[in-house]
């Protein structure tokens, strides 16, 4: 009987949950896989604003209480936040970091002040506007995804507002982490989209050179969500790099 030999955690975005990873799964087929989930999106219910920080140390106390020991952290976009906060308390616990679609920046000033008005809206409109024109800004070709997008919404129409209302107001408050990552010893992966809006390529390429130990795959003409837009690349990539550094 073969045993699973990594300890694999996989942390998802913002306005997804755990079934966002579905499409990667043959990339963790030899791996103890552990989904955490952001509060509202999915598992973990929300009552009250929180913080990146706070959401790292429940993370870690969850992992604790379980019996797990060092990891491979995987996290896309908010969920990249996290696992950079994660690093941050525990770095010696880290086989390894994935971000995809994510990077170590807190928001510039502009990025606050739409933040801000992003969760006036909600509070004041409600998600349904909010939600329609938030998936269609995450895709490369949203013609091409339209199925993929429309299915996106209707779940996201499932989450409680207040999962969207502070999911954007911890985003909006979290640290920088980018002497995080240049102090990380461990191997680094960056999946990042050439197209991608949220996540500027300039970004992906200003951060793939603070740790020493980073690989960088930065996919042309795909966007926000390289795990439905590039899904066999994303699965190949990941497979060389755990099967090279992780363990």
């Amino acid at each position: 009987m073969n045993v699973p030999s990594r300890n694999t955690i996989l942390v998802h975005g913002y306005g997804f949950d755990y079934r966002t990873w579905y499409p990667l799964e043959l990339a963790f087929e030899s791996h103890n896989v552990i989904y955490l989930s952001l509060p509202g999106f999915g598992m973990d219910p929300v009552t009250e604003d929180y913080t990146i920080a706070e959401l790292a140390k429940k993370f870690w106390k969850y992992l604790d209480e379980i019996g797990i020991g060092r990891v491979n952290l995987v996290g896309h976009s908010m969920g990249g936040y996290v696992c950079l906060e994660m690093l941050s308390l525990q770095p010696s616990r880290l086989s390894s970091l994935v971000l995809v679609n994510s990077h170590v920046y807190a928001d510039s000033p502009e990025k606050k002040e739409a933040r801000t008005l992003t969760m006036n809206d909600i509070k004041s409109n409600g998600i349904v506007g909010f939600i329609n024109k938030f998936y269609r800004g995450l895709f490369a070709d949203i013609d091409k995804s339209e199925a993929l997008i429309k299915m996106l919404i209707r779940r996201g129409l499932m989450y409680d507002a207040d999962a969207w209302y502070y999911g954007t107001l911890a985003m909006r408050d979290r640290k920088d982490h980018s002497e995080t990552l240049r102090a990380a010893e461990m191997p680094v992966l960056l999946l990042m989209g050439g197209a991608d809006k949220a996540v500027p390529s300039d970004l992906a390429l200003k951060q793939s050179i603070l740790a020493e130990r980073t690989s960088m795959h930065l996919y042309e003409s795909i966007g926000h969500m390289s795990m439905y837009e590039n899904t066999r690349q994303v699965i190949s990539d990941l497979v060389e790099f755990f099967d090279e550094f992780a363990s």
